[in-house]
């Protein structure tokens, strides 16, 4: 990681210039040589972290940002583990802070108040989807040469009814735009729209309300301020920013205002209700103990999409630009698509583990698949979340995204393979001059097994070793009926069966010795 000039990182993003750098985190300018944009790559060496919390906060910001789409949010293009690596990539957005253009204080009022409803309307998108920022603050909205405004750093965001790695005591946030309940540890959406209210406040008044000499002081000054006195400071505002900042800095939560899309109303915005990705199926509680690693591996991939209401396979997405022509996707059955092609080498399964870096030269640009020089040739592009090694009629192509390529006229079988799931395979008919396209999404089309098993033992699926408890995270499955048996050299084995459903989990809890030897 320390030489980065024209290299390659991660087999897929060519290093531009380095932004930032500590011991285990950097931050690059960087091509996306598969998506052909510039991008910026935040990566985190996970050898040796002196706080493990790091890289939870790392994967939770990706998963956050990845369900999320909006104009106003940074966008996550993509992330993953690579050997010691974690790494988010995100959207380039050429932008200064907003710390900087309040210090400037050349915005005119129009300009202020159009910043303020672009922060409203990103808080609305995020809280309709379950998530609390918790660290809204003029460093992490970034505004480009247009002022067109974009929550970044979601590191401290917290999605309700999720765990994560702090007692319910615990504080987090930026003392000076903290909420009195975020301060006394409480969790609440509302705590987003107190911060903006004081991000609002700092954009109109240019100062902000609440430092005082210290952190201590900071804080005593938001649980014990004066309402009536700094809402008489804001007088001098239209009427609408003044109601709308007054309601947004109310101490008690009952008199605050409820949500962000309530608050744009101030500003004549009446509509801007998204449908969540996230429903809540539960009680909101807002305790958050303590929870293993492995829970929160499991919870980077529980969380995305919409359950599956049958136990088949879900389509994959296809589109083929000729509608003359008919859209053919053949299914193969979840009971094959868990095992790969015969085709596939040894030395190709080995390159899975390939070098860190690796030179841009080494790059193909493009691809021709079982090509003659008398063959009609069509398009194929291909997107798969998390990613996935992609195989076409058993031989390796590539990673994905796969951008452009060949292939001949006719049906291909592709096999996507990727460590954490089943591989998965789909038929699809190309048609010459062409571009069909494949969008495969992982956690949509799985559901998972958790092994709860005392004192231990092998867990075998349909035939299948699948490993021996206690499991670093949950099994993930295609739906359907399976046979599961658990092995112990110490008692008789267990056979169960089970049915998995799409986004759902299977706890199966075990004790041998009530079963007996």
């Amino acid at each position: 990681m320390e030489k980065v000039a024209a290299e390659i990182l991660f087999d897929k993003f060519e290093v531009i210039n380095l932004l930032k750098k500590d011991d285990y985190t950097g931050v690059y300018l960087a091509n996306h040589i598969y998506l052909g944009k510039k991008i910026i790559l935040k990566t985190l060496d996970t050898d040796n972290l002196s706080d493990k919390t790091i890289l939870e906060r790392f994967k939770r910001e990706a998963k956050i940002l990845a369900m999320l789409d909006h104009p106003n949010l940074i966008k996550v293009l993509d992330f993953g583990m690579y050997k010691n690596f974690f790494y988010i990539s995100f959207e380039y957005f050429e932008s200064r802070n907003l710390r900087e253009v309040i210090i400037k204080n050349n915005l005119s009022l129009n300009e202020k108040t159009s910043l303020m409803v672009q922060l409203l309307k990103a808080l609305n998108v995020a809280h309709q989807n379950h998530i609390i920022h918790r660290d809204i603050k003029p460093e992490n909205l970034l505004l480009n040469s247009k002022n067109e405004l974009k929550i970044a750093d979601f590191g401290l965001a917290l999605i309700i009814n999720e765990n994560v790695l702090t007692h319910s005591s615990s504080i987090v946030g930026t003392p000076g735009y903290m909420a009195p309940e975020q301060i006394r540890g409480e969790k609440t959406s509302q705590t987003d729209l107190f911060a903006a209210g004081i991000v609002g406040y700092e954009l109109f008044m240019g100062v902000n309300p609440f430092i005082g000499k210290d952190i201590s002081e900071t804080l005593n000054n938001i649980l014990v301020f004066d309402e009536g006195k700094i809402f008489a400071s804001l007088q001098n505002l239209p009427d609408n920013v003044r109601q709308a900042l007054t309601n947004l800095l109310k101490k008690d939560l009952r008199d605050r205002t409820k949500s962000a899309l309530e608050s744009l109303k101030y500003f004549g915005v009446e509509e801007e209700i998204y449908k969540p990705i996230l429903p809540i199926k539960q009680k909101v509680n807002f305790k958050v103990p303590l929870i293993s690693i492995s829970v929160v591996l499991f919870a980077l991939f529980l969380f995305f999409g919409l359950p599956l209401i049958s136990p088949k396979p879900v389509p994959v997405k296809f589109t083929n630009t000729d509608n003359s022509k008919e859209n053919l996707i053949k299914t193969i059955p979840a009971n094959q698509s868990n095992k790969i092609s015969s085709d596939i080498s040894k030395k190709e399964a080995k390159e899975l583990n390939k070098p860190l870096i690796k030179k841009a030269a080494e790059i193909p640009t493009e691809k021709v698949v079982n090509v003659n020089s008398s063959t009609l040739l069509g398009r194929l592009s291909v997107e798969c979340f998390p990613w996935a090694e992609v195989y076409i009629d058993g031989n390796k192509i590539d990673q994905t995204p796969l951008v452009d390529y060949k292939l001949t006229e006719g049906m291909h079988k592709l096999t996507f393979v990727h460590p954490d799931f089943p591989s998965y395979s789909r038929e699809i008919k190309i048609f010459p001059n062409n571009l069909s396209t494949l969008k495969v999404n992982f956690p949509e089309m799985v559901g998972y097994l958790k092994c709860d098993i005392f004192p231990w033992g092998k867990i075998i699926i349909n035939g299948d070793y699948k490993g021996t408890t206690p499991l670093q995270k949950p099994i993930a499955l295609f739906p359907g009926s399976y046979q599961v048996t658990v092995e112990n050299p110490g008692f008789n084995p267990v056979k169960k069966n089970i049915n998995i459903i799409a986004k759902q989990t299977f706890d199966f809890k075990m004790n041998f010795e009530s079963n007996g030897k």
